[in-house]
């Protein structure tokens, strides 16, 4: 399972990756924009997006929309620290494959990772 970690803060996205990676995950891209993933994506290939929703200068929502849009197959987990009932109704119609609310553990990384097997 190739997974891409598209977080703007490279702490949670090292964090993220060092975590998955000693559970034997092959993550492939940190990506701290939307252009970053989807540069790759040009090219590449990946089996899940871990997605955060709020950057600086865009909107994760915007982002799983394309993913979604142009890349099909693409399995996505958004993960927030906003518990909003808003963004977890447009996640869902956008057909996003989990949510994870910030604050997470390592067990809700990996259940919702093995759910997508």
């Amino acid at each position: 399972m190739k997974i891409a970690i598209l977080d703007d803060s490279a702490i949670l996205r090292t964090a993220i990756k060092n975590t998955l990676e000693s559970f034997d995950y092959d993550v492939v891209l940190e990506a701290a924009s939307s252009a970053q993933l989807f540069e790759y994506l040009k090219c590449r290939r990946v089996d899940v997006v871990l997605l955060d929703v709020f950057f600086p200068n865009e909107n994760g929502l915007d982002t799983l929309r394309n993913l979604k849009q142009f890349h099909k197959d693409v399995k996505v987990i958004i993960i927030t620290g906003m518990n909003q009932k808003t963004i977890t109704q447009e996640a869902k119609s956008l057909k996003a494959d989990d949510i994870i609310y910030k604050p997470f553990g390592t067990e809700d990384l990996t259940a919702a990772l093995e759910k997508l097997k």
